[in-house]
């Protein structure tokens, strides 16, 4: 998670304000490249998850999708970074949008494979908060890496050069981490061709399953709050806060409090369970979200330390809600006698993507009708729109979120007596 949290988060969280500040394209277009490249990358996760799911090799299901995906994903993203200074107007744009597209694909052809191999690894409902709390703490140690390259290139003196050295750093370090799970890892023998054989049908498997359904939902509205903070950390930081400087150090804080609150939401989650832990701190984040809206120039420590609350309670949805949807692929199993790992992970990603995209291309157009002018002085309005979206997004996303998961039914015990069901089935039919 390392190697692949440092590049997109770089990419989601700067190059936005990268575009218009240093490239100089306008805001609207980028938000619009944006939209257009997650929403194609939304649609790419289920081909991606489906395919995964039937491949048989020698390596398994999983692992072949990520060797392949590995130079693709690095290319794209040095490809990103780094247009040539001749290009302007409508063949940077261009260019803009093909490195976009490209680094979009690559990344689901990794991470679909590698997020299903995690949701295959143990069949304990509560082993699988832990492996998850794990994964979520190394993406958002990524993240701090993402920001740390984004406090790099915005400082430089010259921003091109920075993003380049950036580049060359990273991608051999990137290379070989994201090598070792297809290199290292081994798959479950008894899930090699249990995948649907029909993609439709697989699709149709996913919506009909009724946990499966409203857990995607929540999943879609807690997104499109939650990727306010990357795309807008920085435009906080340097037009609200008048503080450029911490456009690191902000988010840290929110980082540190995610990672370092993970072993408490794993405890409360054994003690209580996944759905009452997460639906609470889906209340809280919102809340201290939405108190970021009364932050004004010189008020680093006031957001420093509402970020922090927020990271607290993000810490809980990071550890628990891929836990939760690992769950949901036992009830399919239950039901229809296939693992759709790469499905069911195909389809969160569709969630997690198509929300993203739609949060930067609205963030895009919004700050643009606002009236903001790169590296000015914004106007009110142009102010107001940005807190309003950095803090209030999140508020009514999370609320909206916690409402509908209190319907959620699929609890440790229910879980437990469908897992004691296949492990019967299982064991009648001689699997290991």
């Amino acid at each position: 998670m390392l190697g692949l949290s440092v590049p997109l988060f770089f990419v989601q969280v700067y190059f936005l304000n990268y575009a218009t500040d240093v490239l100089l394209v306008a805001p609207a277009v980028v938000g619009g490249l944006f939209a257009i490249g997650r929403l194609w990358d939304a649609v790419t996760d289920p081909i991606v998850g489906f395919l995964s799911d039937r491949t048989r090799t020698r390596l398994g299901r999983r692992r072949p999708w990520m060797l392949a995906a590995l130079p693709l994903l690095m290319a794209f993203f040095a490809m990103l970074w780094m247009p040539p200074a001749t290009l302007a107007g409508g063949r940077l744009v261009a260019w803009v949008g093909i490195a976009l597209f490209g680094f979009y694909t690559a990344y689901t052809l990794y991470s679909i494979p590698h997020a299903s191999l995690g949701a295959e690894l143990s069949k304990g409902h509560h082993d699988r908060t832990r492996i998850f709390a794990v994964r979520h703490i190394a993406l958002t140690v990524g993240i701090v890496g993402a920001f740390a390259a984004l406090q790099f290139v915005q400082n430089a003196p010259a921003p091109r050069e920075a993003a380049r050295a950036v580049v060359f750093l990273f991608v051999p370090l990137a290379a070989l981490i994201l090598a070792i799970p297809p290199l290292a890892l081994r798959e479950r023998v008894e899930y090699q061709g249990r995948g649907s054989g029909r993609p439709l049908q697989a699709a149709r498997d996913v919506w009909r399953n009724p946990h499966a359904r409203l857990l995607l939902t929540v999943l879609f509205v807690e997104a499109l709050g939650g990727a306010t903070i990357g795309v807008l950390a920085p435009f906080l930081a340097k037009y609200v806060l008048e503080a450029p400087h911490a456009v690191a150090l902000l988010p840290a804080f929110y980082v540190a409090a995610s990672v370092g609150s993970v072993p408490m939401w794993v405890r409360l989650s054994r003690r209580f369970g996944k759905h009452p832990v997460w639906l609470f701190a889906m209340v809280g984040n919102g809340l201290a979200f939405g108190s970021t809206m009364t932050v004004g120039p010189g008020d680093v420590a006031l957001t420093a330390g509402l970020l922090l609350v927020a990271g607290i309670f993000a810490g809980a949805g990071g550890a628990v809600s891929q836990s939760v949807l690992a769950d949901i692929m036992d009830f399919d199993e239950y039901e229809t006698g296939e693992r759709k790992e790469g499905a069911y992970s195909a389809a969160a990603g569709f969630c997690f993507k198509a929300a993203a995209g739609c949060t930067v291309a609205l963030t895009g157009f919004a700050i643009d009708a606002a009236g903001f002018v790169p590296n000015e002085q914004q106007t009110p309005l142009a102010l107001w729109t940005l807190k309003g979206l950095f803090g209030g997004a999140p508020l009514v996303a999370n609320l909206i979120g916690a409402a509908i998961f209190r319907g959620f039914r699929l609890d440790a015990a229910e879980h437990a007596r469908i897992r004691a069901e296949l492990d019967a089935r299982h064991l009648a039919d001689g699997d290991s």
